[in-house]
Formats: C-alpha cells, structure tokens, sequence
C-alpha cells in the first residue's frame, strides 16, 4: 500500500507540478505554481502552533526543499530535518520540452522508486513506467491525457503482468487543479481530493478523502497567507483543521537567480 501511494504521489505531483506555457521549453512549475519571478530554489520550514495560535518551535522533520533549473522546471526535491540530515531525495530529468522525463526516489540514501515517461509525435505524454528498489518494473500507465498546461487529466495504471489495477482523474480551473479521483479496477472509488484558491492562485482550502474496506476518512485543511515578499509570493502561511484551530505554519524563503545565473 505504501509503495502505491508514493506511485499515485508522483502522478499527483505530474499534474500539479507540469506545467504552463513557456518560450524556452514550451512548459514551467514555476508558472503553474503562480510563483513570481527567476526562482533557483524553495526552502519551506514547519513550525508548530500552540493551544493560543502562535508559532512555536520548528518540527522536527521535515524542512522541504525544491531546485529549479533556468528554464523554471523542478529538477530536484529533497526534505531534511532540523538537524540538516538528508532524508528523502526526488531527482528528476525533462524532456526538451519542459516535461517531466524521470524521477529517482531514495530514502535515508537508498533508492526506492524511479519513474520513466514516453511523449508521442506530438510532444504529448504517452506512457509511463514505475519500477521499484532492485529496477524491475511494477506496474505502467497508459490512457495518458493532458490539458492545454502540459497537466495531466487522466491516466489508467497496470501491473508488470498488464492487469488493470486503477486509474486517476484530475479537474481543473485554468493552471488549478480543483478535483482529483483515484478508482480501482472495477469503478470504485478509493481516493479523491479537491481544492479551493483566492485570486492570486493560492490554495485556500483542500479536502482529501481516503477509503478503505472497513472506513472512510476525510481530512479538511485550510490555509491563510500572512506574508508576501516585493515579488508577491507568499513566505508565511498558517494552516487550520476543519474546526478553525491552527495546526501548523511554514516559512518559506525563496533564493532568486542573479543577472549571470539567468540563461
């Protein structure tokens, strides 16, 4: 179960994090993420709240960190305690285009999942393969669509012996993705999510809903912005549980490209 949610994890993150319309490469996560201005990199750090609302001390895991290359693309994620020790890492190759090629996963330094994509004549997704720790492929998708953004909209999943085993769906408002639906081989649904935004394309509110054999669980959470930088983007963000009570705030610090570092 864990290694299909990692699985689900990073078609989510093709659709959330590809893409929108871009001269260099024709697709940039900085854009779809609504992100202002030459990014190299994003370091958001969690903060705990106590029994009045206010930030305490900083959690102990995990500091979240994404790397941009020039043309605004993810090529790197990695999380890291408050210690500094590394302790997931996600690196990611792109097509020419901007889109997402492959990804390599490790954990505490040990591979455990890696992701290939095929695009067609078009430039479009065409299939994927996911293959766990020793390099035997799992499972593959097809059935791949996309929207105008390069996001993806649906996908069917298949194991090694090509059985049918799910397939996701994703709705969108423009560059928001607004719905999100995972369905097992037989029509029922297993995971869904969706998501709200203020005007300026942050997410103000996400609801996500799991479903098991024995119980159904669904976990609201809602977010203010209480700090921007002159570029616009956000560097403080309080999230709340379904009841209004804080839970939890991140810090982001945002490092900009210098004039040379700009191709």
């Amino acid at each position: 179960m864990k290694k299909l949610s990692v699985i689900i994890a990073l078609l989510v993150m093709i659709s959330c994090n590809n893409q929108t319309a871009d001269k260099k490469t024709g697709f940039n996560d900085l854009s779809v993420e609504n992100i202002k201005g030459e990014v190299s990199s994003i370091e958001d750090t969690p903060y705990k709240v106590d029994s009045a609302g206010k930030m305490g001390e900083m959690d102990s895991c995990c500091i979240s960190v994404a790397e941009y290359n020039g043309d605004g693309n993810v090529i790197r994620n990695y999380e890291k305690d408050s210690k500094g020790t590394m302790k997931r890492e996600s690196v990611f190759e792109r097509h020419e285009n901007g889109l997402w090629k492959s990804s390599k996963d490790t954990k505490d330094g040990k591979t455990f999942l890696s992701f290939d994509t095929q695009l067609d004549a078009n430039g479009n997704y065409a299939g994927g393969q996911s293959f766990d720790s020793t390099g035997k492929m799992e499972f593959y998708y097809l059935g791949i669509t996309q929207n105008e953004f390069g996001q993806v909209k649906a996908w069917k999943q298949y194991d090694k012996d090509s059985i049918f085993r799910e397939e996701g769906e994703a709705s969108f408002d423009k560059n928001l993705q607004t719905a999100f639906t995972v369905k097992d081989s037989v029509g029922k649904v297993k995971s869904s999510s969706t998501s709200k935004y203020n005007d300026k394309g942050e997410m103000t509110e996400s609801s996500n809903t799991n479903v098991t054999k024995d119980s159904t669980t669904t976990k609201v959470t809602k977010y203010s912005y209480d700090t921007h930088d002159d570029q616009g983007n956000w560097t403080q963000r309080t999230e709340f549980d379904d009841k209004g009570k804080a839970t939890r705030i991140v810090k982001r610090v945002y490092n900009y490209r210098k004039k040379e570092e700009k191709k």
